[in-house]
């Protein structure tokens, strides 16, 4: 829908104004039965004027994509659905005014302005028009194991809270999920087995092809001469550039890839392992960028911390960040745009375009419901996939979709039992074929064990940011699984693809030479480890000859006598 709107400042100053596009659709009895909520209003356009003189006018043209107008529809048809029945647009200021504006047209006595509005009718329920992806893939139900009512494991029933009964649907106490054996066996670390996959043949490792990572700058993911490339990496190279990435992507000599260096943040380039030289440019918190409403304006912080990038050697920043502000008391919501998963994904979008114009990757995260800090480790979240889908996933879509984002960084969150980087349905179905998306993953920093190689890498997690080497010591054991070796192989094509286009090419030539060498902080944290592993074995040898001599000594046998 292409909405045009004339402002005109009738004010005392000059200034701009923001305009805001909503839709009303439809809440039917089909909704009801099938348990699919409805906003009274939902926020899909806005525009913003130049600066206004006093008197001055602008006529700003929106646009409006009808498939933000579907609703998915979890418990009926299992995709995105229109719904038969009266749908309302309207320009306002803010959402209580839009729907002053709606209710006005429809006749109520509400101080709104009808003429704002425009009204049409649906004749008919649509499921089929949006059950496909932009790109075409079909859309279904990819993450019931979240739903405390469609994960097979639970045995609790949940009521959902519904416009369609406020008062008989809303929670009066907390809401207990009671743990099942099937849970616990799901929340057991290390889900693998090789039972549950067709037998495959190993893939070619090692190969002679004669090409590099250079020559694949430019060419489409699915470019046949990425199994060629592929075929020439060692088991060992595949361990180090999955298992290995710890702020920093391993150079690969087979493919004469080059090393690059990723660090942190939504708000400006910060690093607290290696200094930042030059000094990057701090700037304001997430939510006050998405309070301008101004998308050209997030271009352009993201040609600020692309260029901050560039001068300081790092190709993949650590954001944006695109998580919802799903309360006021969120930890990071300074790093996060919004309550509104249409505005996040606008202003993520944005953001991404301007840091990929420079060059530089973007690991936008966290991937995804990280909308608590405290406790966020290992914690389960239960939603249904509507909530899911149309908030919370929504806020990173547009980057995708939209502005090509080039990587994701997941989030310690479990859903349900399962954590994200290990949901197939999240990090292949939606996020890769779905969304389209061919880059690479990341973790956030392994500090916990449920953060497993083997169940990222088969879900389509296709790096791990580690300090320790768990998560190689761990790969290195599946040497001759080739189930395994074949997921290793998948992901090492998305982050070598992710790689040809980005900044770590900057200076790569067809003659470059990639030879492997060891940065002196790696070298270091090599030698620490190393001393702390030699004190603790030391430590732990004292410890047990002095315990095994208290055993034998009288005092202790008296001890245990008379006790």
């Amino acid at each position: 829908y292409k909405v045009n709107v004339t402002v005109t400042n009738t004010g005392d100053r000059a200034g701009k104004e923001t305009v805001q596009i909503y839709v009303q659709t439809p809440y039917t009895q089909y909704d009801i039965d099938n348990g699919v909520e409805k906003a009274s209003v939902s926020l899909v356009g806005f525009g913003k004027t130049e600066l206004l003189e006093l008197g001055a006018s602008e006529t700003l043209t929106i646009l409006v994509n009808r498939r933000d107008l579907s609703s998915f529809d979890v418990y009926g048809a299992g995709t995105y659905m229109l719904d038969a029945g009266d749908y309302y647009l309207t320009a306002a200021t803010d959402a209580h005014n839009a729907v002053n504006n709606i209710l006005t047209a429809k006749g109520y006595a509400v101080d709104g302005n009808a003429a704002l509005t425009y009204q049409w009718t649906e004749d008919e329920l649509d499921t089929t028009t949006y059950a496909v992806s932009a790109n075409g893939t079909p859309i279904t139900n990819q993450l019931s194991i979240a739903d405390p009512n469609l994960y097979e494991g639970s045995n609790t029933e949940i009521t959902w809270l519904s416009r369609s009964d406020w008062q008989g649907t809303f929670p009066t106490e907390a809401v207990k999920i009671a743990l099942t054996d099937l849970m616990i066996a799901d929340l057991q670390n290390g889900q693998y087995d090789p039972a549950d996959y067709e037998a495959m043949t190993m893939p070619i490792l090692g190969a002679d092809n004669g090409l590099t990572v250079y020559d694949m700058m430019g060419k489409s993911y699915d470019d046949p001469d990425w199994e060629k490339l592929l075929d020439q990496l060692t088991f060992d190279e595949m361990v180090s550039m999955i298992g290995d990435a710890f702020h920093y992507r391993t150079a690969v000599e087979s493919v004469q890839a080059p090393g690059g260096r990723d660090e942190n943040g939504p708000q400006g380039l910060t690093s607290d392992k290696v200094e930042v030289k030059p000094p990057a440019n701090a700037l304001t918190s997430s939510d006050v960028m998405a309070a301008t409403f101004n998308p050209n304006l997030l271009y352009q912080v993201g040609n600020v911390l692309g260029n901050n990038c560039l001068n300081a050697g790092v190709d993949a920043l650590y954001g944006p960040g695109s998580n919802i502000h799903r309360t006021p008391y969120g930890g990071r919501n300074f790093e996060y745009y919004s309550e509104d998963g249409y505005l996040s994904g606008v202003m993520t979008a944005n953001a991404v375009r301007g840091i990929q114009d420079k060059g530089v990757d973007v690991l936008i995260k966290h991937f995804a419901l990280n909308d608590s800090e405290t406790d966020r480790l290992g914690i389960g979240v239960w939603l249904n996939e509507q909530a899911a889908r149309e908030i919370y996933l929504k806020a990173f879509q547009a980057a995708f979709e939209e502005a090509d984002a080039n990587g994701v960084m997941i989030a310690y969150t479990r859903w349900g039992t399962t954590w994200s980087g290990a949901v197939k349905g999240l990090m292949t179905r939606i996020l890769r074929e779905e969304w389209g998306k061919q880059g690479w993953s990341i973790t956030d920093n392994i500090i916990v064990d449920y953060i497993t190689g083997a169940d990222g890498v088969l879900a389509g997690t296709t790096a791990y940011d580690s300090m320790l080497p768990t998560v190689v010591n761990e790969l290195q054991g599946y040497e001759h699984d080739p189930v395994m070796v074949n997921a290793m192989r998948e992901a090492c094509h998305h982050n070598l693809y992710a790689l040809a286009n980005s900044a770590a090419m900057n200076g790569v030539g067809e003659n470059t030479e990639v030879k492997i060498t060891e940065h002196y902080v790696i070298g270091i944290m090599h030698i620490v480890t190393k001393v702390f592993c030699i004190v603790l074995f030391g430590n732990t040898a004292l410890w047990y000859s002095g315990n095994r001599k208290m055993k034998q000594s009288i005092e202790y046998q008296e001890y245990k006598y008379h006790n």
